[in-house]
């Protein structure tokens, strides 16, 4: 039983891996991201549902999602849709101190010597949301993925290098 939960686990990280890297290489992308000559009507359709107040809409189009770049309600904000027009994530750039408290509290508590970034990504995926940012203590820096019930988990550690004069 344990075997296949890890099985499971692995295979949901992966889809959210997928839909992730999708949403981060859009705004990696978006300048040269296309007018949606590529996005099927079915996605239009339901992104301009979705989203109706949206602006500035460009689109990237991934192996496996179609991905709106736009600004909704002041903000900048990427969409996620798969073949069928269903949206499966959304990720947007807020203030770090825009994160749930409970998510502040943890990182206060456990990186307290730390320098916590003042941007984090906010991504919701399959009615999830998590919160992306990165801590540095100038030894390391962390990327962490942050849940509203207050749990973080790193997911990257890069060192820093020690430039010495």
């Amino acid at each position: 039983m344990g075997s296949y939960l890890k099985h499971l686990k692995s295979i949901v990280m992966k889809k959210i891996a997928t839909i992730l890297t999708a949403i981060v290489m859009l705004f990696a992308t978006s300048s040269f991201a296309s007018d949606g000559d590529n996005v099927t009507a079915l996605v239009k359709t339901a992104f301009q549902h979705d989203f109706s107040g949206a602006s500035q809409v460009d689109w990237e189009k991934t192996s496996d999602y179609y991905v709106a770049s736009f600004n909704f309600n002041n903000t900048k904000v990427s969409a996620a849709y798969n073949e069928d027009g269903e949206l499966v994530g959304t990720s947007r750039k807020i203030a770090s101190a825009q994160m749930p408290l409970s998510i502040l509290l943890e990182l206060g508590k456990k990186y307290e010597d730390y320098f916590i970034s003042e941007n984090a990504f906010e991504v919701t995926n399959e009615g999830q949301t998590s919160y992306y940012i990165n801590v540095d203590n100038g030894k390391q820096v962390l990327q962490l993925k942050c849940y509203s019930s207050g749990e973080v988990d790193v997911i990257k550690k890069t060192k820093k290098q020690v430039v010495e004069g």
